[in-house]
C-alpha cells in the first residue's frame, strides 16, 4: 500500500469515528452525570538532588535544590452502554544547580483515557482513545525520567456484530492511531482490519479465530501485516486460562522502492490463578509488530497502570514471559506485589538479536492507622545476542514514609535511589533523592444508573 494510502485510510477512520463520538450528546451529558469512582491528588514537594558521574579518572558530582507541584487523576464512569476510563499524572520541578547557579525546569506528564460504546443489545461498538507518555528511541537509560521525550497518540475504532447461531459471534472492525510527538515521534501511524469469530464450547469455555490486516507508516517506511490465529479460553474456579496459535507475515517497503518480506509463527498462553487474598499469573506472547502498528491495535478495556517510559521499535519478532504475583497474605498490615520479565527481540530490518529485563519489587506495611512505610524496586536491564552479558541497567529504589494529616491530606518523606550501570560508551551515573511532600486529594465515588 502507497504511503498516501496508508495517511488517508488512517485519516478517514479517525474522522468517521470523531463523528460517530459527536452524535451522541445524550450519552455524554449521562457520562457526567454517572460518577462511578473519580480520585485524585495534588502535591506540592521540595527535593535535594545529588548526582554523581564517573568520569572514568574523575567523578564529577553536583547538587541540586528543587520545588514542584505534581497531581493525578484517575476514575470510572458508567452510564449505560457508555463507559469512560482514565488515569493522568504530571510533575513540573525547577531545579537549581549550587555549583554554577544555573536555573532548570523539568516537566512530565504520563496518562491513558478510554471511551467506549458496547451495548449487548446492538450489533454496533465503537472507542476514543488518548495515550500520553515517555518514549525513548534508543537502547539506553537515563536516571532523570523527565529526560525522555513525550508522545501523544490518539486512536479509534468501531466494530458490528452478527450471531450465525444461538452460542457463535462474528464481528468486524477497523481501529486507527496516529502518534503526535517531536523529531522522529512524529508522522506515525496506522490502521488495522480485523473479523473475529468466537464459538461458546461449554459455560465456561470458548474458541475462535482471528484475522487481521496492520497498514502502517514510520518514516516513510510502509509495513503491511497479516495475521491469523486460533485463540481458545477457559474460565477456571481458581481463575482463568487462555491460549493462542498461528502467524504473521509482514512487507516492509522502503523509500527506495525495496520491499522485504518476513513471517514468524506467533502465539500467546496465559494462566491466572486467583484467590480471597492472592493473584498470580504467567503469561507467554510471541507477535511480529512495530511501534507504528501497535498504534492501532485495541487497547484492553481495563486500565492497570501506565508504564515510565515506552520504547520505539522497528519491526520485530518477540518472544516475552511475564511472572508476576500480589498478596496480602504476608501479615494483616502488609502487602507485597513482585514481577519478573525477560523478552528476546529479534529484528527483521538489522537482523541484530536483544534481550530485555525487568524486575519490580512493591512492599508496603501500615506502622499504625495514620502512618504507613512503603518501599519499592525497578530493574531494568539490557543485553545483546549474549543473554547473560548486561550491557545496560539501571536500579531504582524508593523508601517512603507516610502520615495521614487529615482526611486526604498527608504528608511523606520520600529517598529515591538510581544507579546506572553500562557496559556502553557512557558514564555510569549515581543519582540520590531527597524529597518532602505534602499532598491533598479527593474522592468521589457514586452509583451508575
Amino acid at each position: 500500500m502507497e504511503r498516501s494510502s496508508v495517511k488517508s485510510n488512517a485519516m478517514f477512520a479517525l474522522g468517521l469515528f470523531g463523528a460517530c463520538f459527536c452524535s451522541f450528546p445524550a450519552a455524554a451529558q449521562d457520562l457526567v452525570d454517572n460518577v462511578t469512582e473519580i480520585s485524585g491528588a495534588g502535591s506540592l514537594f521540595t527535593a535535594l538532588t545529588h548526582t554523581r558521574t564517573d568520569q572514568g579518572t574523575s567523578t564529577d558530582t553536583n547538587t541540586e535544590p528543587s520545588l514542584g507541584l505534581s497531581g493525578n487523576v484517575g476514575g470510572q464512569l458508567q452510564s449505560g452502554a457508555n463507559s469512560l476510563a482514565l488515569q493522568y499524572g504530571g510533575t513540573f520541578e525547577t531545579e537549581r544547580d549550587l555549583g554554577n547557579g544555573e536555573q532548570t525546569e523539568n516537566s512530565s506528564i504520563v496518562g491513558v483515557s478510554r471511551f467506549s460504546h458496547f451495548d449487548p443489545g446492538s450489533r454496533f461498538d465503537f472507542n476514543l482513545g488518548h495515550t500520553v507518555s515517555s518514549v525513548r528511541n534508543d537502547t539506553g537509560f537515563v536516571v532523570n525520567p523527565s529526560d525522555y521525550d513525550t508522545q501523544n497518540t490518539l486512536n479509534a475504532g468501531a466494530g458490528i456484530r452478527f450471531y450465525p447461531g444461538d452460542l457463535s459471534t462474528l464481528r468486524f472492525s477497523a481501529e486507527a492511531g496516529k502518534s503526535f510527538g517531536s523529531g522522529d515521534l512524529n508522522d506515525r501511524e496506522s490502521f488495522t482490519a480485523a473479523s473475529e469469530f468466537s464459538r461458546r464450547l461449554s459455560e465456561r469455555s470458548s474458541g475462535g479465530i482471528n484475522i487481521s490486516r496492520s497498514w502502517s507508516n514510520d518514516e516513510d517506511i510502509d509495513i503491511t501485516i497479516d495475521s491469523a490465529q486460533l485463540v481458545y479460553s477457559n474460565l477456571l474456579e481458581n481463575g482463568s486460562f487462555r491460549i493462542g496459535a498461528g502467524g504473521s507475515q509482514a512487507d516492509t517497503e522502503y523509500p527506495d522502492g525495496r520491499v522485504t518480506e518476513s513471517e514468524a509463527v506467533t502465539g500467546f498462553l496465559q494462566r491466572t490463578w486467583l484467590a480471597a487474598d492472592w493473584q498470580t499469573s504467567v503469561e507467554y506472547n510471541r507477535r511480529l509488530s512495530d511501534s507504528a502498528t501497535d498504534l492501532s491495535l485495541e487497547q484492553p478495556p481495563e486500565i492497570d497502570f501506565v508504564p515510565d517510559t515506552i520504547r520505539i521499535r522497528d519491526l520485530v519478532v518477540s518472544d516475552s514471559v511475564l511472572i508476576s504475583h500480589n498478596t496480602s497474605r504476608i501479615c494483616n498490615a502488609c502487602n507485597l506485589g513482585l514481577a519478573v520479565e525477560g523478552a528476546i527481540l529479534e529484528s527483521e530490518v538489522t537482523g541484530a538479536t536483544t534481550h530485555e529485563y525487568f524486575a519490580r519489587v512493591d512492599l508496603g506495611y501500615q506502622l499504625t492507622s495514620l502512618q504507613r512505610l512503603a518501599f519499592a524496586y525497578r530493574w531494568q536491564g539490557d543485553a545483546g545476542e549474549d543473554a547473560g552479558t548486561v550491557i545496560d541497567q539501571i536500579h531504582r529504589f524508593n523508601v517512603s514514609w507516610i502520615r495521614q494529616l487529615a482526611e486526604e491530606t498527608s504528608f511523606s518523606v520520600e529517598f529515591d535511589q538510581a544507579y546506572l550501570r553500562s557496559r556502553l560508551a557512557r558514564n555510569d551515573e549515581e543519582q540520590f533523592v531527597l524529597r518532602l511532600r505534602l499532598s491533598k486529594g479527593f474522592s468521589l465515588v457514586g452509583q451508575p444508573r
